[in-house]
């Protein structure tokens, strides 16, 4: 049985829509920092089967949660911007 956080799998497809507009760095280091921090900031929605995942997706898909959604990635880049933990060498 595979536990997943519908949450997370969200974030990585929102941070793939609006990456080129955050204006940060988009090395394999940053996208996970982000993603992280993002996370740290929402509520975690767990399901254990495809019809669960979707009934989670549904309830994640409201106007607030798109908002919560987006502000957390766009401070999440400001942080990693002014905190990068990559190699730059």
């Amino acid at each position: 049985m595979e536990i997943v956080n519908v949450t997370e799998s969200l974030v990585e497809q929102k941070l793939d829509e609006i990456i080129d507009s955050l204006g940060c760095c988009k090395c394999e280091q940053c996208r996970a920092d982000m993603i992280s921090y993002a996370l740290n900031r929402l509520a975690p929605k767990y399901a254990s089967t495809e019809i669960g995942r979707a009934y989670a997706k549904l309830d994640l898909l409201s106007y607030q949660f798109e908002i919560d959604l987006t502000t957390a990635l766009y401070e999440a880049a400001e942080q990693v911007k002014k905190h990068p933990r990559h190699h730059l060498g």
